[in-house]
């Protein structure tokens, strides 16, 4: 095999890898908004641990199942999907996400970011590992007036809204301008 063929065949892998993880987040979204435990499950690689509710597909099952029983209806609307450090069996990604959940009289926007890792198991890219990060939970209708940006009604403390000031480029940039910073908010 020449090298042009190799490295022809070596980017096809990448992109078929690019684009099954990119499914990932699409399917994650359908499963968890059609309440499709089963699909939902699928997703997880076998050695991904859920804590007391085990590991793999059944544990995902069973972790979910009381998560997705506390709110009525929700809608994931994936934002955009990076992946990076893609290996042979391995890769890593960011997931911008908007959700939106029925939760009694209320409707509520979260504004997040999921931090992925990824595993090829049996020729097949699964999530190794999901974290969630949150930028904005609440009424859209109403501006963020707090520091948390947490406004979910009784759930205030299940989420802490820490993007972007977490970032270190988010603090570094602001650094440099500082007044500039304080003629668009009030808000440390």
């Amino acid at each position: 095999m020449s090298s042009d063929d190799a490295n022809r065949i070596e980017r096809l892998e990448r992109v078929e890898a690019q684009l099954a993880i990119q499914q990932l987040a699409a399917r994650y979204a359908r499963a968890v908004d059609s309440r499709n435990l089963a699909d939902l499950g699928e997703l997880f690689a076998p050695q991904t641990r859920f804590g007391d509710h085990g590991s793999g597909p059944e544990g995902a099952r069973a972790f979910y199942a009381p998560v997705l029983a506390g709110f009525y209806r929700s809608f994931h609307q994936i934002a955009g999907h990076i992946i990076t450090d893609i290996a042979a069996d391995s890769a890593r990604g960011t997931v911008y996400c908007r959700a939106e959940h029925e939760d009694g009289d209320h409707w509520i926007v979260n504004l997040m970011v999921y931090f992925d890792r990824y595993a090829r198991v049996d020729g097949q890219w699964h999530f190794l590992g999901r974290r969630p990060r949150f930028l904005f939970v609440g009424d859209p209708r109403e501006a963020p007036r707090s520091l948390d940006f947490n406004k979910w009604p009784g759930r205030e403390d299940r989420f802490a809204c820490e993007l972007p000031q977490s970032d270190e480029s988010w603090g570094d940039y602001w650094a440099h301008h500082a007044d500039e910073r304080s003629r668009v908010t009030s808000l440390p």
